[in-house]
């Protein structure tokens, strides 16, 4: 072993005392537990993707498992549990809530917008139409004339789906 990764006073090389370290004591302790919380926690609220937090139910219930005492595989099955019970409850409840409190951006906020048509709109053709200063390829399923108003019902890639208003 080289020289620099001993300890000289255990007389141990680095390998064995990262070995001695990393006991299964380690991994079945609350403590443990809590740092993982924490860790997934930090994780959740720097990607907030609601991945990481749906693993959070199953180590704070590993957490209480250890601390009053149960072995390690009971541990595990806590975990287990726990983040299936994240993944199948709180996530897709989370996901639904921030859904609905999301505000359409960028093409996706213009459908229920009304504007004004510029250039004829024939079946089968694309005409154009003014919606908030911008000019807006438009397809519609009936004839519109240039002035008519027209609503936004669709955006399909960069052309407008639009009724009579």
């Amino acid at each position: 072993m080289l020289i620099f990764l001993q300890d000289p006073g255990s007389g141990q090389g680095f390998l064995e005392q990262v070995q001695k370290a990393l006991s299964p004591d380690l991994f079945t302790s609350w403590e443990f537990w809590a740092i993982a919380s924490a860790v997934l926690l930090v994780g959740e609220v720097v990607t907030a993707s609601f991945l990481l937090g749906a693993f959070l139910p199953g180590t704070v219930l590993a957490a209480l498992l250890a601390a009053c005492g149960w072995s390690m595989e009971v541990q595990l099955v806590g975990f287990i549990v726990g983040t299936l019970v994240g993944l199948a409850f709180l996530r897709p409840m989370l996901l639904r809530r921030l859904a609905a409190q999301a505000e359409f951006s960028n093409v996706g906020a213009l459908i229920g917008l009304q504007g004004r048509v510029i250039e004829a709109i024939v079946p089968g053709e694309v005409g154009r139409v003014k919606i908030q200063n911008e000019e807006w390829r438009a397809r519609a399923d009936q004839v519109i004339e240039v002035g008519q108003s027209v609503k936004v019902h669709a955006v399909a890639g960069n052309t407008l789906e639009v009724v009579s208003a």
